[in-house]
């Protein structure tokens, strides 16, 4: 079985995983579409929330929102699917369901469906992401978007706010964090993230870095990254078309935070990533 799967940045990328785990220690977030599967009740927390996914069935949520899984059978092992944001847009999930994932709620599968052989659907999902191969990768991609269009058939669920659980402070960064993600187009600066919570500059900032790991300003240019390679993938705009619209000051901040981020340039990115011919995407 592949090791379990690392955060890079602000994402996983396209990876999977099952084994045994344990509850979290500290929250994280991850700009990810994230899939999970326990034959036992899973329970998480994110914003100050909490939501119980009942044991048996698939639960999918957009990961950017700090969260921590806070009860877990030790004795039943955990499978989960991450999908990088980028790649999750240009999958072909009605816009409907995109809308919700992206506001925070948690899809739940139908609970009439069989999910038994999602066990070895997972095992087989981590082997051929581990391994990288390109035909295995574009099979895992297919069926993994597939299992998130009959997802779509369950229901959707919010976390329920329990104050003995809740934290001030994993509030405002959540609270950042969608302020961020809903802004990211436009100039946003540390001041404005600030006063949308209510709190100072350096006040904001600590507890963001805190939560995250990162600074606003370098999540900001993450999120910035993982719009234009949406954009990279979903149109044929001009690089420097995808990079203002996406929220990039100049042409060259542009092409200096996506090389940063991605090692490479964004006209070859989307080459690499569209070319049926090439290599499968990674993420």
């Amino acid at each position: 079985m592949p090791p379990e799967p690392q955060q890079r940045g602000t994402s996983f990328g396209f990876t999977a995983w099952r084994g045994q785990t344990s509850a979290m220690t500290a929250p994280h977030a991850h700009n990810d579409i994230e899939v999970n599967f326990c034959a036992a009740p899973v329970t998480y927390e994110s914003a100050g929330g909490s939501y119980t996914v009942p044991g048996g069935v698939p639960a999918a949520f957009w990961g950017s929102r700090p969260h921590q899984l806070v009860d877990i059978s030790e004795s039943e092992p955990h499978a989960f699917v991450t999908i990088p944001l980028a790649r999750f847009m240009s999958w072909a999930v009605p816009a409907p369901a995109t809308r919700r994932l992206l506001q925070g709620f948690i899809l739940v599968g139908p609970d009439d469906e069989p999910w038994e052989g999602l066990p070895s659907a997972f095992d087989r999902w981590a082997r051929d992401l581990f391994e990288r191969r390109e035909v295995p990768m574009r099979a895992t991609a297919l069926e993994v978007e597939a299992l998130l269009l009959r997802m779509i058939l369950g229901e959707w669920a919010a976390t329920t706010t329990d104050r003995a659980r809740s934290t001030l402070d994993l509030q405002r960064a959540a609270a950042m964090a969608t302020y961020l993600a809903e802004n990211l187009t436009t100039d946003v600066r540390v001041k404005d993230v600030a006063t949308a919570v209510h709190l100072s500059p350096n006040r904001a900032a600590a507890i963001f870095r805190r939560i995250f790991g990162i600074g606003i300003l370098r999540y900001l240019a993450q999120l910035r990254v993982s719009e234009a390679q949406r954009l990279l993938l979903t149109s044929d705009l001009t690089s420097e078309a995808v990079g203002a619209r996406a929220g990039f000051g100049s042409a060259s901040s542009f092409h200096e935070t996506f090389l940063g981020e991605c090692g490479t340039s964004p006209l070859r990115w989307r080459e690499a990533h569209r070319n049926p011919a090439g290599p499968a995407p990674v993420g």
